[in-house]
């Protein structure tokens, strides 16, 4: 058994992995992992009446376009970007939504 393990210490990397093909396995490279870059939803973009302007990817089927998650999704980046230390976020009042759009790649999908 030592001879053994001894000669496959000194085996060389090929020799091992043509050892390996013998006996019946696969030798393959991982595939690299696909991104997502393809598989995001239409963005929701949100004009609000004090000139701010919201950009929000949204999870919602290009045939149904959900203007309600958009909205909500506005209303809380709105928030988070004037959130202040001394009152509560939950609290807020986001002005209302002067012009809002469903956009991907640069083209616009819906108006409201």
């Amino acid at each position: 058994m030592s001879n053994r393990l001894q000669s496959t210490e000194t085996m060389s990397l090929e020799s091992a992995l043509a050892l390996v093909k013998a006996a019946g396995f696969k030798v393959t490279k991982p595939k690299a992992r696909a991104t997502k870059k393809d598989r995001v939803g239409p963005t929701f973009v949100a004009t609000f009446a004090d000139g701010q302007v919201t950009r929000m990817s949204t999870c919602t089927s290009l045939e149904k376009l959900d203007v309600e998650r958009g909205r909500r999704l506005a209303v809380h980046a709105w928030k988070a970007r004037h959130k202040e230390w001394h009152c509560l976020y939950q609290h807020m009042v986001a002005p209302s939504i002067v012009s809002a759009r469903f956009e991907q790649d640069g083209v616009t999908l819906a108006t409201f």
